[in-house]
């Protein structure tokens, strides 16, 4: 896995490339704790994302990660399984990292 890391004022933008699965968990983990503690808002740009299993949404779940997190590029293994995540869990707010209906803004965000 490769990541990439951007940061831009008080946020991060953070681009894995490959798989996101627990052989990689780690690594990203990792990735969002070494940012500056300035840092409140990151975007995944998961545009180069070309499978992701159970532990995608456990990254999303990180106790670690900022208040804010957006999700950009979803690519169709992202996007499926934030759908199944919605369909099974719909109190989770899985929902809020996929694209918004048409008419209404690029994606939803989590706070």
């Amino acid at each position: 896995m490769y990541i990439t890391t951007e940061l831009h004022g008080r946020g991060a933008t953070l681009t894995p490339r490959g798989d996101i699965d627990f052989e990689t968990l780690d690594q990203l983990r990792a990735c969002l704790t070494c940012l500056p503690d300035t840092v409140v808002e990151v975007t995944w740009d998961l545009h180069a994302v070309t499978f992701v299993d159970i532990a995608g949404l456990h990254l999303l779940s990180t106790p670690t990660a900022p208040a804010q997190v957006t999700l950009t590029n979803l690519t169709p293994p992202v996007t499926h399984l934030l759908e199944v995540a919605t369909a099974t869990f719909p109190d989770r707010g899985w929902d809020r990292h996929l694209p918004a209906p048409v008419g209404r803004g690029a994606v939803r965000t989590a706070v």
